[in-house]
């Protein structure tokens, strides 16, 4: 699978947002009005010292149990 990748912006339209396709890509998908399309979103979440403190903790609290269901006893 080709992967094209385009930084936009989102737009108001409406009571809606909406992100448009730039046309050089919507003609290499052969996109047309009404296609349907699947869209990945992510957002870089960068995780907190609070986290993973709490990670510890709960790996520390359920390590013997955790090794248990894996058989690791």
């Amino acid at each position: 699978m080709n992967e094209i990748k385009s930084r936009r912006q989102i737009i108001q339209v409406g009571n809606s947002l909406a992100i448009t396709i730039p046309a050089n890509i919507a003609r290499k998908l052969n996109a047309q009005k009404g296609d349907e399309i699947d869209v990945t979103f992510r957002n870089d979440v960068q995780l907190d010292d609070q986290f993973y403190s709490s990670l510890d903790r709960a790996i520390n609290q359920y390590d013997l149990t955790l090794d248990q269901l894996r058989g690791d006893e």
